[in-house]
């Protein structure tokens, strides 16, 4: 019989929820992770769970027996990270409040002036595939904006090919919010790049006055208060899991 292989020890952190796959690698290479009372900084390493014991700065690491994903209200001018910057206010009040545990990091990020939808999830592997472009979930956002865009900046927008940072953008849809104005939209994009819906209408003369996201892939925002968590159910988690397969 084939002896069992193990985990990679990125793999086994990741889904400790320590974090993404990249950033946990940085605990090894900084000797702040031992097995079995042994400091290890080889990144290759490979680990048995239940049988050798990790830990993190002398933590004892653990895999949930089941990971959960929660849906998150972000609030305006807050910052989508565990420490405040410049004087705004993270999220991690928000995760004491509602005892969410330790283990749990949001997915991604929305930048301080949007509000909206937010996941956050144990599992450190959808996390990472959940950032991954690849993946092309559809977010939704409704965006107001300052003026009207004309049929060029719709073309220029859904079609393609505005740059941002030297690259192209993926189309896009847009249509007029039924319950608003002229001036409010709804958006969908598959990327993530930074602030880039209002990097975008920027390039066609416009600005985002507020930008509210609303839904990701299945997962949408509905009533949920801004600064409260909702677990999300079965088949919401598996509809998630499932198109990131299908992105692979």
């Amino acid at each position: 019989m084939t002896p069992d292989p193990g985990m990679r020890l990125n793999r086994f952190l990741a889904r400790a929820g320590l974090g993404s796959r990249r950033s946990v690698e940085s605990l090894v290479r900084e000797g702040r992770v031992s097995i079995d009372g042994q400091a290890v900084t080889d990144l290759g390493r490979r680990v048995t769970p239940g049988v050798e014991d990790v830990a993190v700065d002398g933590v004892p690491c653990i895999l949930p027996e089941g990971y959960k994903v929660y849906a998150f209200h972000k609030p305006i001018d807050v910052v989508s990270t565990l420490v405040a910057q410049g004087g705004q206010p993270s999220l991690l009040p928000y995760r004491h409040q509602s005892d969410i545990p330790e283990r749990f990091m949001p997915v991604g990020r929305l930048d301080s002036e949007s509000t909206g939808l937010l996941l956050w999830t144990d599992d450190g592997d959808l996390n990472q595939a959940l950032c991954r472009p690849r993946t092309q979930l559809w977010k939704t956002y409704e965006v107001d904006l300052n003026g009207l865009p004309d049929r060029d900046a719709i073309k220029a927008l859904t079609r393609g090919g505005i740059e941002i940072d030297g690259r192209p953008c993926l189309p896009c849809r847009l249509t007029m919010n039924p319950r608003g104005t002229t001036h409010q939209w709804i958006m969908e994009i598959h990327e993530g790049r930074r602030r880039q819906i209002r990097r975008m209408f920027s390039s066609v003369g416009l600005k985002v006055l507020k930008l509210h996201r609303t839904a990701i892939g299945p997962v949408h925002l509905g009533t949920l208060r801004p600064g409260d968590f909702r677990r999300l159910d079965h088949n919401e988690v598996e509809t998630l899991r499932s198109l990131v397969k299908t992105a692979k």
